[in-house]
């Protein structure tokens, strides 16, 4: 048996197959692990045999296991395997045993840290992110154990003798995040500053001083004049906004293949009067600023009151997920990362709103599994986003503070 660390969803969630609104087949590459591309080549089922053959390929540029072959995609970003419905025929003619470790394990996501596995979702599911956003009271971790042989693709390791201190951060974070005293913006604000903080200190400073520390950015949840400081802090609705076109035309130019998210992409841009012309200007910025007020003041932040507990449950699960805040080479840069995804989900949750005047717990889930879709399965776009943040100097904690704030 092996120690496993997951979310208390995990044994929630179930694939619902045909009847969700979208497909794990489509949209993404494929990689095949060594193992199950000799299987492949086994097969004895003349028409599986065939298809197998031609569109499952040695990837001659990887010389890891792992991934040692891939699918052949459609010119549609499908996988051939799909069947109308929009199951697996590998799933249908062979059985669970023939697919490869990406299918067999989607949208389950492990990593190890120390000696312990650690499994979660990753929203790109529809019914992952219905599971782990609308749990209303907030997420918990259970301790476990499974068989060792439990199949599995490990998408990272942690050394905990190289990161000393990241139980400690992880579940201070965790729990700064959880304190729903104060709004998602503010808890955001404190873990920012927390980590600026942290990163001052002196490799030997830091076990000494660290639990002071910790407690100390803790009750400031608790402490009125400090929370009016911050809220105190003005806004920058132009500068979010042109930096949001900037993620934005970004995403643009690289290969979007979701329909879906082109659609929510042109309401965002339409409700917000974001259309740029050849020239990347906006007709009136104005009118944009204009109506991403009365979105945010009459339907999003309303909306939110009674259902912020779907953003805490996002970035929540993300620091769980990619072992934040040791994600990234520094761990301002893994908080710099994170307010990233939150602001274009915020941003895309006003657009929209903005386009069809209302907000619901529907659109809010398809919004976040659609960016988790395109942005977290596409390493290279947030590489691309944080070498572009580093260039035009966005770094310090006030260019997130001018992110994450609402406009004053």
């Amino acid at each position: 048996m092996r120690p496993i660390l997951v979310p208390e969803y995990l044994q929630e969630f179930s694939c619902i197959g045909s009847a969700c609104e979208d497909t794990c087949c489509a949209g993404w590459n494929i990689t095949v692990e060594k193992k199950t591309y000799q299987a492949y080549r086994k097969v004895r089922q003349p028409e599986m045999s065939d298809k197998l053959l031609k569109y499952v390929k040695r990837n001659r540029k990887e010389y890891d296991d792992s991934n040692y072959a891939k699918f052949i995609l459609d010119d549609n970003k499908k996988c051939h395997m799909m069947l109308d419905d929009g199951l697996c025929s590998i799933h249908k003619e062979l059985g669970e045993e023939f697919l490869c470790n990406t299918c067999a394990i989607y949208p389950r996501h492990l990593t190890r840290v120390g000696l312990v596995t650690e499994k979660s979702l990753t929203l790109s599911c529809p019914e992952a992110a219905r599971v782990v956003l609308l749990r209303k009271e907030g997420l918990g971790f259970i301790e476990a154990e499974e068989p060792k042989n439990t199949r599995g693709l490990m998408s990272r390791e942690l050394i905990l003798e190289k990161n000393p201190h990241f139980w400690d951060l992880r579940v201070f974070s965790i729990q700064l995040l959880q304190s729903r005293q104060q709004p998602i913006e503010i808890r955001l604000i404190i873990l920012g500053l927390f980590l600026q903080k942290i990163e001052q200190l002196k490799v030997e400073e830091l076990a000494h001083e660290l639990p002071t520390i910790m407690q100390d950015y803790l009750s400031r949840l608790n402490n009125d004049e400090f929370i009016e400081s911050l809220k105190d802090i003005k806004g920058n609705l132009n500068f979010q906004l042109n930096l949001a076109r900037a993620l934005i035309r970004f995403r643009i130019s690289g290969d979007m293949t979701s329909e879906k998210y082109v659609t929510i992409l042109q309401q965002l841009l339409e409700g917000l009067a974001l259309e740029e012309d050849e020239e990347n200007n906006v007709a009136d910025m104005e009118i944009t600023i204009a109506n991403y007020r009365e979105s945010y003041t009459n339907i999003y932040e309303p909306f939110m009151k009674e259902n912020e507990y779907t953003l805490e449950n996002y970035i929540v699960n993300y620091v769980f997920k990619n072992l934040f805040p040791n994600d990234y080479n520094t761990l301002f840069e893994s908080y710099m990362m994170l307010v990233v995804h939150f602001t274009l989900i915020k941003l895309h949750l006003i657009g929209i709103a903005a386009k069809q005047q209302k907000l619901t717990q529907e659109m809010l889930i398809e919004c976040v599994q659609q960016l988790a879709k395109i942005i977290e399965h596409n390493p290279s776009y947030l590489q691309g986003v944080r070498e572009g943040m580093v260039t035009a100097g966005y770094t310090t904690m006030g260019h997130m503070f001018v992110m994450i704030s609402n406009y004053n």
